[in-house]
């Protein structure tokens, strides 16, 4: 039996636009982020995305492309949190609503909160915008505040 976490995560984009959610719970929490969560069982990690993007947001996604996979550690090689399917949104409809969740606000590419978001963030953001897909491991400290190493590998365009 497979135990390890699987969930998505998206950055949905409109002209220079991104839309993050403020995080209220889990290890989001007051953190800004991409939308998405965890694979239920028998999704793909398509059918996952839309679903988890349509409980935060009520958008519906029309159009999306993926990035790639993300591996995140805690402390060690030793200990994975899972595996993150990352995808480019370019494509919804409906207006943008927060829920239970956390707040959604659209933000401009070059204006995001990055000292609110994950450090891993600012060093793969940069590639999604220029329209590359790549996948990627993160090793971060004990408390998940700081990314002691990383690889970015298999880039290319999406």
């Amino acid at each position: 039996m497979d135990t390890m976490q699987k969930w998505t995560l998206c950055m949905i984009t409109k002209g220079n636009k991104v839309l993050l959610k403020f995080g209220r719970r889990n290890i989001s929490k007051n953190k800004w982020n991409g939308l998405g969560g965890k694979i239920e069982d028998g999704e793909t990690p398509e059918e996952g995305l839309i679903r988890e993007v349509k409980e935060e947001s009520e958008l519906t996604v029309t159009k999306m492309k993926k990035f790639g996979n993300v591996r995140f550690y805690k402390g060690s090689k030793k200990e994975i949190l899972g595996i993150g399917h990352v995808f480019l949104v370019t494509g919804v409809s409906g207006k943008a609503v927060g829920g239970e969740e956390g707040e959604v606000r659209w933000f401009s590419k070059d204006k995001l909160p990055l000292d609110k978001m994950w450090e891993d963030d600012r060093y793969w953001l940069p590639l999604l915008f220029e329209g590359k897909g790549a996948d990627m491991e993160f090793l971060y400290d004990n408390g998940m505040k700081h990314v002691k190493e990383y690889h970015i590998y298999n880039i290319r365009k999406m």
